[in-house]
């Protein structure tokens, strides 16, 4: 006799389950609909770099989670948590964060961010807190760790040198560049171990949660999983150079050092799980959730909830829709005029060098002549943005100081000059092609000031969406290094003796209806 009300509970329950996760897929695919330009960003980063071509993992490996744990669903009964609506104000505030930052991670953070809140909203804490760990591991979506290059790119280098010589290889290092006698070797950006150490990272969180249930384990693995790529990939970048020293150049060089990296990164990493699972802890009993109650909610309730949550997140969209929407007009005529200098003969003229930024609203390039016989020019470079939006930022990763296909970066520091009377700090870049040698001073301007801090610029940005000056600038000269590194200094500086007026003109650039006459 008591089958019969087992039974109908049991049907009862899985139509349940039906309602709660078709609204679910509902509300996820609206997040995701509303959100299209964080979700094909991130899609076309997993395929467009092979650093993120994990995460396309990072969904069935959190689906395959929760399938092991159907059973112990089962005994569960899905119902709504209202107070997750309350998440959706924060998670707003810092996905506007990101959009008038143009951080495109920050968004994404945001985006999954949503995505908790609406698993947590359609299927109630209690389900909540049994997937928390394949829920979380969707934060593995966002492709982050690009910041990180340029410190491993360092360390990498660092380390090379160390262990070149304590193996008493004569070399000469310079920036990133390592040159031996048979030869030179680049620690590039793809040499930096990012990809090895993000995956090693993904793939470390996934052990240690199904391992152990220790936090002390846990964080030690963790631990390990970020310092291990790092010594990994440095002894990789030695065993390369050394494997290309010893044989003459006759092997890895080439493609095939990247195969002997990726057979040795892998081995490290299989090192690193066989010695993990050897200190793993028992299997975790499943949680009883005897005397754990879930109310049951009528449908409508449900979709109302739904419906509400995903009005609610379509705020922020919106409103950024229509400030991209306000129109972004530029005055160059105060950057062209920079071609009337004292002291100075300017034309624009085609070079060998100039920085590449494909959003900037104006971009004014010149070169710079002395008359001095035999000095070499200055090159000047202005990228101008009237406002920083999507697809238009001055900090955007694709932008660049150089053409990285002909040009290396060998040295960088930071140097103080002077333009009329305002001082201010310069990155000082040297670069080098097979032609020439380059001296690089650049620097950013926001909200009327000049930074060289990627961070400042960002920070400035969200300032000047609400106040202040919401155009922008990189300034950079450059100049050819055919004797000591102090004349090329010398000829920057004094280019920028000859724009003295150059932070005013900045500021016209961003009033259209401004004007004034210069003497000449």
């Amino acid at each position: 006799m008591s089958s019969v009300p087992l039974s109908g509970r049991s049907h009862e329950i899985s139509a349940r389950w039906a309602w709660h996760l078709g609204v679910l897929g509902a509300l996820v695919c609206l997040i995701l609909v509303t959100f299209r330009y964080e979700t094909l960003s991130a899609v076309e980063v997993w395929w467009v770099y092979d650093t993120y071509s994990h995460c396309f993992l990072i969904i069935p490996i959190s689906a395959w989670l929760v399938w092991q744990m159907r059973h112990e669903l089962k005994t569960m009964s899905p119902t709504i948590c209202r107070s997750a609506v309350l998440a959706i104000p924060p998670l707003l505030f810092f996905w506007l964060l990101g959009k008038l930052a143009t951080i495109n991670e920050v968004r994404e953070f945001a985006v999954v961010g949503f995505i908790q809140v609406a698993i947590l909203l359609t299927l109630g804490a209690q389900v909540y807190r049994a997937i928390w760990f394949p829920a979380i591991y969707l934060f593995f979506l966002v492709p982050v760790g690009q910041y990180f290059i340029p410190p491993m790119q360092d360390f990498a280098t660092w380390f090379t040198d160390l262990g070149l010589t304590l193996l008493n290889v004569p070399h000469y290092t310079e920036g990133t560049l390592i040159e031996l006698s048979t030869g030179r070797f680049e620690i590039a950006e793809a040499c930096a171990g990012l990809r090895f150490m993000i995956a090693t990272v993904t793939l470390g969180v996934l052990f240690a949660h199904l391992a152990y249930s220790k936090w002390y384990k846990i964080a030690l693995f963790l631990a390990a999983s970020i310092a291990i790529p790092l010594i990994a990939n440095g002894l990789r970048c030695v065993g390369i150079i050394m494997l290309a020293y010893l044989t003459n150049n006759q092997v890895a060089v080439g493609v095939d050092h990247l195969i002997y990296g990726w057979i040795f990164n892998v081995t490290i990493l299989l090192i690193l799980f066989s010695l993990g699972i050897q200190f793993r802890d028992g299997p975790v009993p499943p949680r009883s959730h005897a005397g754990e109650t879930a109310h049951t909610v009528p449908r409508f309730i449900l979709v109302l909830f739904a419906t509400a949550a995903a009005l609610a997140i379509y705020l922020g969209p919106a409103y950024a829709s229509w400030r991209d929407s306000v129109p972004v007009v530029i005055n160059a005529r105060p950057l062209t005029d920079l071609l009337t200098l004292n002291n100075w003969s300017a034309s624009e003229t085609a070079r060998a060098w100039k920085p590449i930024h494909s959003g900037a609203d104006s971009e004014f390039i010149a070169r710079l002549d002395s008359g001095t016989p035999h000095s070499p020019p200055v090159d000047l470079a202005i990228e101008y943005y009237g406002r920083m939006r999507e697809g238009r930022s001055i900090i955007a990763t694709t932008n660049r100081l150089w053409d990285p296909s002909e040009w290396r970066q060998v040295g960088v520091a930071r140097v103080k000059a002077r333009v009329g009377n305002v001082g201010l700090e310069l990155t000082e870049r040297v670069i080098w092609s097979l032609s020439e040698k380059r001296l690089i001073w650049s620097t950013y301007w926001a909200d009327g000031r000049f930074t060289t801090s990627a961070t400042t610029v960002k920070l400035l940005q969200l300032k000047t969406a609400f106040v202040g000056n919401p155009a922008a600038a990189l300034l950079a000269l450059s100049t050819p290094v055919d004797g000591s590194i102090e004349d090329a200094r010398l000829r920057l500086q004094a280019a920028f003796d000859g724009i003295t007026d150059l932070p005013d003109r900045l500021v016209e650039a961003g009033q259209p209806q401004a004007s004034r006459t210069r003497m000449n």
